[in-house]
């Protein structure tokens, strides 16, 4: 997926069970319980139980559904891994 050059976060959550997300570049990790995502700002991290990731568009929207418990960010820059880093890493 391509990133874009402008810096962008916008993220809104609806009754703790719709998470709508912009500036997303990649899903570094998921499963029920947690999303780890890169995006143009840092690192977000999603927890909760029953995470859905229901849609990822082309330019970096995405839909998470479930019981959502908590919303994470970090400052440091995305984790940039090849194909061989994400399989060992």
């Amino acid at each position: 997926m391509e990133t874009n050059n402008t810096l962008k976060g916008t993220v809104t959550l609806i009754d703790r069970r719709i998470l709508k997300m912009d500036g997303v570049s990649d899903i570094a990790a998921f499963d029920e319980e947690c999303v780890i995502l890169n995006t143009g700002i840092g690192r977000i991290t999603v927890e909760g139980t029953g995470l859905k990731i229901e849609s990822l568009s082309e330019c970096g929207d995405i839909l998470i559904k479930g019981n959502i418990s908590g919303i994470f960010s970090s400052e440091s820059e995305p984790i940039k891994r090849g194909f061989f880093g994400r399989i060992f890493g």
